[in-house]
């Protein structure tokens, strides 16, 4: 009897609305069905540079393109912000905007340590990630390259490579975090040719260096000038003017980061790779399968996140056994038979 109650009162409301509206509105009411349970809201990545680099560093499009990779392929709600590289205040403020609007914020780079070490406290329920700097917070994922591994095995094709015997490294910024990748690039020279003249130079003691490729120009033709003759740049937007220096003097560069060997075939030896893309599709794959993972991580060699660049840009460079003596110390880093330094003695002699 009650069943027989309810839908008598459903067909009297039908009825009802149907002397009221007409059929049309009735037609509108059926056919609007509530949002599947199986909706939900695309996760909101904000990826906030360090400045204004994407276009000028190889280093910010290779996260460029691993964020919008990841909004091809995964859906996720994605914004883009540029911090202002000589204004930290202002850089705080737009990180801490986007913590406020964003499920997970990424950002990279030494410089952005500090400030993301206090916005994230500020906000727990978020999540952040962070490349290149060592962060232990409950709610950051610290994502490191092993950039010290890459750099001996470009340091040891700089040193198979040179026929003058003098070598150069151009860093941006004189910090820890470029002083890895000069312990790794000697090393690896040293392990081929013992008996190699180093030139070493950084451009800025602070991040101001990356975005001063006149300078890094300057000093890569003053070390050309000096019979160097191969020259490793890590120095993000001035690296630019690194590889002008080289194709003007028809000498050797190798490039960072991503895979540069196009920009000169036949001049950029060869390019240390760090697979910065994948990495960022895998925290932002992890985040929006609900396992993201906060802590210290590193990825080097072994995990196939750092290497070198042979492409047929530059395949013509390098000789068979050059890359069999490359891949024989690939090898014992992944076997633990060579141990790359990552920090170098300071003063420099």
């Amino acid at each position: 009897m009650k069943g027989f109650n309810v839908t008598s009162r459903c067909l009297l409301l039908i009825l009802g609305l149907l002397l009221i509206s007409g059929c049309d509105a009735i037609q509108d009411v059926i056919i609007s069905e509530p949002p599947s349970g199986t909706d939900t809201e695309p996760l909101h990545v904000t990826m906030v540079y360090p400045s204004d680099c994407v276009d000028s560093a190889a280093y910010c499009l290779a996260f460029h393109i691993g964020v919008r990779t990841a909004e091809e392929t995964l859906g996720i709600a994605l914004t883009e912000v540029n911090g202002m590289e000589n204004d930290p205040v202002a850089t705080e403020r737009l990180l801490r905007d986007a913590a406020q609007n964003s499920d997970l914020v990424l950002t990279a780079g030494y410089q952005m340590g500090d400030i993301l070490a206090r916005v994230a406290l500020e906000f727990p329920e978020v999540k952040f990630a962070i490349f290149d700097v060592v962060l232990d917070i409950p709610n950051v994922a610290s994502v490191n390259y092993k950039s010290n591994e890459g750099s001996f095995l470009v340091g040891a094709i700089a040193a198979l490579k040179s026929e003058s015997n003098k070598i150069g490294y151009i860093g941006g910024a004189d910090v820890p975090l470029l002083q890895e990748f000069e312990a790794g690039y000697i090393a690896g020279i040293h392990t081929i040719n013992p008996d190699a003249a180093i030139t070493v130079e950084y451009i800025s003691r602070d991040a101001a260096g990356f975005g001063q490729p006149e300078k890094a120009k300057e000093l890569a033709l003053a070390q050309y000038a000096n019979g160097v003759d191969v020259i490793y740049v890590a120095a993000g937007g001035s690296g630019q003017g690194v590889l002008e220096a080289a194709q003007a003097e028809k000498k050797f560069i190798i490039w960072v980061d991503s895979n540069g060997n196009h920009l000169a075939p036949g001049l950029v030896l060869t390019s240390m790779t760090k697979e910065i893309p994948t990495s960022v599709q895998r925290i932002i794959r992890e985040t929006a399968a609900g396992s993201f993972m906060a802590g210290i991580r590193f990825f080097g060699v072994a995990d196939g996140d750092v290497s070198y660049a042979v492409d047929e840009h530059n395949q013509p460079l390098l000789s068979d056994d050059l890359i069999e003596t490359i891949e024989s110390l690939k090898a014992k880093i992944i076997a633990g038979e060579i141990t790359v330094p990552d920090t170098v003695s300071l003063p420099r002699q």
